[in-house]
């Protein structure tokens, strides 16, 4: 009986079971269809070959239908279901492509069940098998002549049937938490794929995922939390800050949040804790405008965070806010000891509160929640950390404190100031100022690089929250900080910090160079934005020797500091900021900024900086140079690198600057055209549009959008009629250009004005037009009035250039008759020396010449000295002393013997030597031969 029992198992095949079922005789024998279906399931442990997948589904369809009047089906549909977490089996490689849609239609037909079929049981085969199919490996245990499939075959094709939809769905209809479980459980295996996400967005799941979370089951809790971490990170951007910011689900975190908070009495659930007030960070982030505030999420966010303000800060600092409004018991609770989760605890909740203070209604609730406090009770010396935090987490939180403080302490600067936030920041400034060995920093958190050992980490990160104070230009912020000493406790720091920077204002380097460069860039800024406005901090800038400060930062101010990569340039563009609004408008800075050479300094800046740079130092020199004493040292300043002059340095960068706009010029830099000589290419590419009359058109606007007009400005101000003669002919036709700057910016807007009415049809009125006429063609007059002076100047630099080219022929020819004439000399030289007769000849030319020198009748009186010398047995002219060449003694001499009497140079005389003769009449001439 077994072995036909058998036999018939094996023969048992699925069209044999599709006939079985839909048989018309058979279609009510229940048990005989169950026992067909568990035996078709024992046949594919192995695998579902994809030869028998299409009637694989088939089947499954047929045994779905029947479920629905039969429970008995549940139990061998699920069999079935679970054989196909196993790779499917193929025969050779091309049916991975020819059973493709196939397999789609598998996956998506399990989908389809958990939502058609309401069995429990079934949503949990079908979600697990859905998990373990996308993750399975290779099946060593193959049938024989068959092969798996590759799991990255497989996990494609499960993204492309949709079933991770239905598996969310499913997750909607579902009550049971065992069947949430397991679908939570697949989900978090399928989300790592941004399409799976993209199918669980689609089904709207968000909020069916948060509802899990508030279940009661951490354990529920934990994979959904991570099916939404997924979710956040792989899905878009868009679609998760629609669903994860709705009702539906911050409703449901705010109640996770408030039960995990309860209940957070071991490490594991404060770690759930934790890991939600993380997630919602991370909705905050995405989107600040969730509703919060409508379910009631931020108070309860801020009630957390202050339950752990800083215990007993007043009764450390005497300027702590009042702790009035806590209890005894909280009090108690704040003195025990923090552990590692409470203290990533206060630091999400910061971190949170930040990101929502997007909103003004968040502001608001940040100000009545007093918020402000709570951040500023970590505001304190290192050295009066509480006792309920290590040093290293009272550090961090410290600066992150600090750093959340830059966010919101404009944006509730009313209760900043109440809380006393100005005086706090300049007691740590102060503490890092003056006792800088004392404190040892970790140096660990995200804020405190460069901070080990040291306080520089809360020392960069007060000032920065300084500085966001400032730049609301609030004047009761302002002014409280003044009068509690900053600028002097800035410039003491910025003096302290002044050992970084070295000979000539070049960059120590370090590993905390650029962190130094930040710190001191940011000093500059905020004094800049304290002293702007009032002349008296200006004044008081400028007694504590900041003037000489700023110099030295300009001084530095060269093309390698400028490109070192480290905020050297962002150094020097504070500096400059700060000269404007420390030094300017005040007389009696000004003059000190005069005295120390600011007015080179800027110059030099200028000559280095890069372009976008330059129109803020030509800025600051135009409004220097409304004080008249400033106007001597623009005028006699030269440069470092090459001796250029101030003229010459604004010339080039006029030049420069018409570059980069694309004006028309010539090669030697003249105009090209007499019509809108300062019009540059894209401007003209626009022509002339209609705009309205409230809006400034393109010539108005070119003035802010280039530096040409303070250029125009700045020569002015020195005064065309003091040109240097020395500048060259480029920079003089330059300088016609810009001369003529005003009047060609006058021509261009009258064309402007008469384009726009050409374009509109508009005619003026015949004597509106007449001037109109006039005025163009006067401003065309002088454009060709400065184009005839640049040809002068071409013309005069070309006859310069052909007088010098003359100069240098001339030199050329001159040497070149120094030559012959040399050549002679030496020619009559040797001539007279070797041939009596030459010599004679000579001496009578000589006298010849002497008496035709002489006058020709004698006086009374007149004397005439004898031109001949007796004794001279030479064979040239000679005076009392005379030097003669004549040969070496070693040429003279023959073998070892004596020597031979001196004769005349031989045809190929031998290296001279110098030989010293004296006569003297009436002795003899003595010659002395020399070695």
């Amino acid at each position: 009986m077994s072995a036909a029992t058998s036999s018939i198992r094996e023969a048992m095949t699925i069209p044999k079971a599709l006939s079985l079922i839909n048989s018309k005789h058979s279609s009510e024998m229940v048990e005989r269809h169950v026992r067909a279906l568990n035996r078709i399931a024992s046949s594919f442990k192995r695998g579902v070959p994809l030869k028998d997948l299409p009637q694989l589904c088939q089947l499954l369809r047929v045994a779905a239908e029947k479920m629905k009047t039969h429970i008995l089906y549940e139990e061998p549909i699920c069999k079935i279901v679970a054989t196909c977490s196993l790779p499917f089996l193929k025969e050779r490689s091309s049916d991975e492509n020819t059973y493709a849609p196939c397999i789609i239609e598998t996956l998506s037909l399990l989908g389809s069940l958990m939502i058609g079929l309401e069995s429990e049981a079934l949503r949990q085969h079908v979600a697990q098998t859905v998990a373990d199919f996308y993750l399975a490996e290779s099946n060593e245990a193959k049938a024989e002549g068959l092969q798996a499939t590759a799991v990255t075959y497989n996990a494609a094709l499960l993204e492309q049937s949709g079933v991770v939809h239905y598996l969310a769905e499913a997750l909607k209809l579902t009550q049971d938490p065992y069947t949430k479980l397991t679908i939570l459980r697949a989900l978090q295996t399928l989300s790592v794929s941004g399409t799976n996400c993209n199918h669980i967005l689609a089904a709207k799941a968000c909020g069916a995922i948060c509802s899990t979370i508030s279940d009661t089951s951490t354990e529920i809790a934990l994979v959904g939390l991570e099916v939404l971490w997924n979710i956040l990170e792989h899905g878009p951007q868009l679609q998760v800050a629609e669903q994860m910011t709705s009702l539906g689900s911050v409703c449901p975190l705010h109640d996770a949040v408030r039960r995990q908070v309860a209940s957070s009495s071991h490490t594991d659930s404060k770690q759930l804790r934790n890991d939600l007030l993380a997630l919602v960070s991370l909705v905050a982030k995405i989107s600040p405008d969730a509703p919060f505030i409508e379910t009631g999420f931020l108070h309860t966010l801020c009630s957390y965070f202050l339950s752990f303000e800083v215990a007993s800060v007043s009764s450390r600092h005497e300027l702590g806010p009042s702790r009035g409004g806590s209890t005894g018991g909280e009090r108690a609770g704040k003195a025990a000891k923090v552990d590692e989760e409470d203290f990533e605890l206060v630091k999400t909740l910061m971190v949170t509160l930040t990101s929502l203070s997007c909103d003004q209604g968040t502001i608001k609730v940040l100000c009545e929640q007093k918020v402000m406090r709570g951040l500023l009770s970590f505001v304190v010396r290192n050295d009066h950390s509480p006792s309920n935090y290590s040093s290293a987490h009272f550090e961090e939180l410290q600066l992150l404190a600090l750093s959340c403080l830059c966010t919101l302490g404009p944006l509730c600067l009313e209760q900043y100031m109440v809380c006393q936030g100005n005086t706090r920041l300049l007691l740590i400034l102060e503490w890092c100022h003056s006792s800088p060995s004392e404190f040892k920093g970790h140096g660990n958190a995200f804020h405190g690089r460069g901070g080990w050992g040291g306080s520089l980490a809360q020392l960069r990160m007060s000032v920065r929250a300084l500085l966001s104070v400032c730049r609301t230009r609030d004047e009761v912020a302002l002014q409280d900080l003044h009068d509690q000493g900053a600028i002097p406790l800035l410039i003491g720091i910025l003096k302290s910090l002044s050992g970084t920077v070295g000979e000539g204002g070049s960059q120590r380097t370090g590993p905390d160079s650029g962190l130094l460069l930040e710190l001191q860039s940011d000093i500059l800024v905020t004094i800049s934005c304290l002293c702007e406005t009032d002349i008296h901090r200006k004044e008081l800038f400028g007694g504590y020797d900041g003037v000489k400060l700023l110099t030295g930062y300009l001084r530095g101010a060269d093309q390698s500091g400028v490109a070192s990569g480290l905020g050297r340039h962002r150094l020097l563009l504070a500096a400059t900021d700060c000269v404007w609004c420390t030094v300017v408008g005040s007389p009696v800075v000004e003059d000190i900024f005069l005295e120390e050479g600011g007015i080179f300094c800027l110059l030099d800046l200028l000559q280095v900086c890069p372009l976008n740079n330059q129109s803020l130092v030509l800025g600051v020199l135009v409004d220097l140079c409304e004080n008249p004493k400033a106007i001597p040292h623009l005028a006699a300043w030269r440069g470092r690198e090459r001796d250029m002059c101030a003229w010459s340095l604004l010339a080039s960068l006029w030049r420069q600057e018409e570059t980069e706009m694309g004006v028309p010029r010539t090669d030697t830099g003249a105009l090209a055209g007499t019509s809108n000589p300062l019009v540059g290419q894209e401007q003209e590419k626009c022509g002339v549009p209609p705009i309205p009359s409230h809006q400034p058109s393109a010539a108005v606007i070119d003035i802010t959008e280039n530096m040409r007009a303070k250029i125009y400005i700045l020569c002015c101000k020195m005064g065309f009629q003091y040109v240097a003669d020395d500048l060259t002919t480029e920079d003089k036709i330059t300088l016609c250009i810009i001369r003529n700057y005003l009047d060609f910016k006058s021509g261009e807007v009258w064309y402007e004005v008469a384009g726009e009415l050409a374009q509109e049809g508009l005619r003026p009125v015949t004597p509106d037009q007449e001037a109109l006429q006039e005025v163009l063609h006067s401003h065309e007059e002088k454009a060709e009035n400065s184009l005839r002076l640049q040809s002068e100047l071409i013309e005069e630099q070309h006859r310069y250039d052909l007088e010098e080219e003359q100069q240098y022929f001339e030199k050329i020819h001159q040497l070149h008759y120094m030559e012959e004439k040399a050549k002679a000399d030496f020619t009559d030289f040797v001539n007279r020396t070797s041939n009596y007769k030459a010599l004679k000849e000579a001496k009578r030319r000589q006298r010849e010449a002497i008496d035709a020198s002489r006058r020709s009748s004698v006086a009374i009186g007149d004397h005439y000295h004898k031109i001949d010398q007796d004794g001279v047995t030479v064979t040239t002219y000679c005076g009392r002393h005379i030097s003669i060449a004549t040969t070496p003694r070693r040429l003279l001499t023959t073998g070892g013997g004596a020597e031979s009497p001196p004769s005349l140079p031989r045809p190929s005389p031998p290296l001279p030597i110098t030989t010293s003769t004296s006569t003297s009449s009436p002795h003899p001439i003595t010659i002395s031969q020399q070695q």
